[in-house]
């Protein structure tokens, strides 16, 4: 636990910092983290092949590029390069390379770099980009740190036990009401500080809260199934006490797209 806390003291202003400041402070960070994540995947599912790894960083970078039109359909592009380029490949080295690295670059990719490019997309939002950013943090954090607490003190149910037998649906809920209550209290926070924000916007935010920790939950709990398949304990060893990027990110992974599109419906309204 002590390691955990202090890893998070360190980390904390590496991340901070330039989520605050946005720009290209807050692309590199998360080009940064999807690298090492890239990295740790392929390494997980045993996938060896070096030209794979330099198309995901590649198409990557060329997603980030263009995402700062603000053009959604550039993320279907860079998923269809991706397919494309990785079965071109395949069939030049074919029968060198097996099918299933194809796939698992694939997966890589979808999984690690365009799910999370979604931070990108929500910092870089006109207007509330520097007020949704925060959200992304609250509730994943938040609903991780309120179910272990919840699950510790209270939890006697098992929510998954082949999956994850230390997570209790005591703990579940628990997130999920932390989560909505610090949300909530960033709406009221907004309140004061931001005056371009109306009452359904406050809803909406306070409900993602709930809805975002059941999202989250099912991130931590996809990256269990996948250490389970893959018989490892952790993804790296990059973070002391919190083990690698994906498992640090985990919950954020399905948590950034789902504010993203929320953001986007709500702001619409």
């Amino acid at each position: 636990m002590k390691t955990r806390i202090l890893s998070a003291i360190v980390a904390l202003p590496i991340v901070i910092f330039p989520l605050y400041l946005g720009g290209w402070l807050t692309s590199v960070l998360i080009l940064v983290a999807i690298s090492i994540g890239l990295w740790e995947f392929n390494r997980a599912f045993k996938m060896e092949e070096g030209f794979i790894y330099f198309l995901q960083l590649l198409l990557t970078l060329g997603l980030f590029i263009l995402q700062y039109s603000r053009r959604l359909e550039y993320i279907l592009i860079s998923l269809v390069l991706m397919i494309i380029l990785s079965f071109i490949y395949y069939i030049i080295r074919y029968p060198k390379v097996e099918l299933q690295t194809v796939f698992i670059g694939l997966i890589g990719y979808f999984y690690i770099s365009v799910m999370m490019s979604h931070i990108v997309l929500v910092r870089n939002m006109d207007q509330y980009g520097h007020i949704l950013i925060w959200l992304i943090l609250l509730i994943s954090f938040g609903s991780d740190t309120f179910a272990y607490f919840t699950g510790v003190f209270l939890g006697k149910h098992k929510l998954a036990p082949k999956l994850s037998p230390n997570k209790t649906i005591e703990g579940a809920i628990g997130g999920i009401l932390g989560s909505g209550i610090l949300t909530t209290l960033y709406t009221f926070f907004l309140a004061y500080t931001e005056t371009n924000i109306e009452l359904h916007h406050f809803i909406g935010f306070a409900l993602m809260g709930i809805v975002g920790s059941i999202f989250g939950q099912f991130g931590d709990m996809t990256a269990s199934a996948m250490k389970r398949v893959t018989k490892i304990k952790d993804f790296g060893t990059l973070i002391p006490g919190h083990g690698g990027i994906v498992d640090r990110m985990d919950s954020i992974i399905f948590v950034a797209p789902f504010v993203y599109y929320a953001s986007m419906l709500i702001l619409s309204l």
